[in-house]
């Protein structure tokens, strides 16, 4: 029982470490100074020393909290999600998270009502797990810049999910969403993107890089990869993407939406084969310094499981040795998701 216990503190006081080293890179600034590097590689360590007993420590860098039961309810998911149309909050990511190697995780919001920013702050504080959170603003409204700088007093605030929700008009790179972009990049925080189908294809996303290059940028959930064989004209736009932006970084997360037709309950293959010609494509185009892992939970829940999830990426990347693996699983994370003085 004493050695139970004497673990858990050992965790806890390695978590409190690794966020305190996230908020000790955010204070310290960019990638190229000598202060930021050595709060990285701190924040490094303290993910390898509070990872389970024979695993690698994994950075969670995609979940999603909200509570059906609220005043007023959410705005997604409906009662069409199913499954997910319940009260889903952080005891529940915690339990089975921590026993897979997640060592730290980020909140990225769902919902695209500005206050529930700050409801998901609020959830998650003082929980040293939980150790940085993507907001959701519209780009270009007419509040961004105030609501941003108010959120943005939280160091655990570091980026925003943006043309999601809104705006309507989507990707316009009109004066107001310049200036939004660009008071993100001024701060040194992110922005995660989704680029699939018809939303915010991968030309817009390539002239938003373009015009703000020193914006960090990450496209979700395997940058809308569908179907079990590779779509010529999807790996023709990602490998242009890629290319073009080295300011972008793609996510390797949500790998079930690659057979799922939509939120809607649909089992998905579980075996790596059913992947890795899409794996491959965003392997070589971006790299192993620009990929960053992601779970997308509670929504893969609707095709499949968590740990079949984290099984195919270990599986994968297991062909390129501990060192990529380490950057995708974790590393890579630790180093995007902060802020960085420019």
């Amino acid at each position: 029982m004493k050695e139970t216990k004497n673990k858990g503190l050992r965790y806890w006081a390695t978590a409190a470490a690794l966020l305190a080293m996230t908020w000790l890179a955010t204070a310290c600034g960019g990638g190229n100074n000598d202060a930021d590097a050595v709060a990285l590689e701190n924040a490094i360590q303290a993910a390898e020393r509070s990872a389970p007993a024979g695993k690698r420590p994994i950075v969670e860098s995609h979940i999603h909290f909200w509570q059906t039961t609220r005043a007023g309810g959410v705005p997604w998911p409906t009662p069409a999600e199913g499954p997910i149309f319940r009260n889903v909050l952080p005891p529940e990511y915690s339990a089975f998270a921590k026993s897979q190697g997640v060592v730290s995780a980020g909140v990225v919001e769902a919902s695209g009502i500005v206050e529930d920013n700050q409801w998901v702050l609020d959830l998650v504080k003082g929980d040293a797990f939980y150790s940085f959170f993507v907001g959701n603003l519209d780009i270009g409204a007419s509040n961004f810049a105030g609501d941003l700088a108010r959120f943005a007093a939280d160091p655990r605030f570091v980026g925003v999910r943006g043309y999601l929700t809104g705006p309507a008009e989507g990707i316009t790179l009109s004066p107001a969403q310049l200036t939004s972009l660009r008071d993100l990049a001024a701060r040194g925080m992110t922005l995660d993107i989704i680029s699939r189908g018809t939303k915010n294809p991968k030309s817009q996303v390539q002239a938003l890089c373009t015009a703000v290059p020193n914006l960090r940028i990450i496209i979700n959930h395997l940058g809308g990869a569908a179907g079990p064989t590779v779509d010529p004209t999807w790996e023709a736009d990602t490998r242009r993407i890629a290319a073009a932006c080295p300011n972008l970084y793609m996510k390797f997360s949500s790998f079930y939406d690659v057979y799922a037709p939509g939120d809607v309950v649909f089992a998905s293959p579980t075996d790596l084969a059913s992947y890795k010609a899409h794996f491959d494509v965003l392997m070589s185009a971006f790299g192993q310094d620009r990929l960053v892992w992601g779970s997308n939970w509670p929504v893969i829940t609707l095709h499949g499981s968590f740990e079949a999830q984290v099984a195919i990426a270990e599986q994968y990347l297991a062909a390129f040795g501990s060192g990529v693996r380490d950057r995708v699983m974790y590393k890579n994370a630790l180093g995007f998701y902060r802020r960085h003085k420019l």
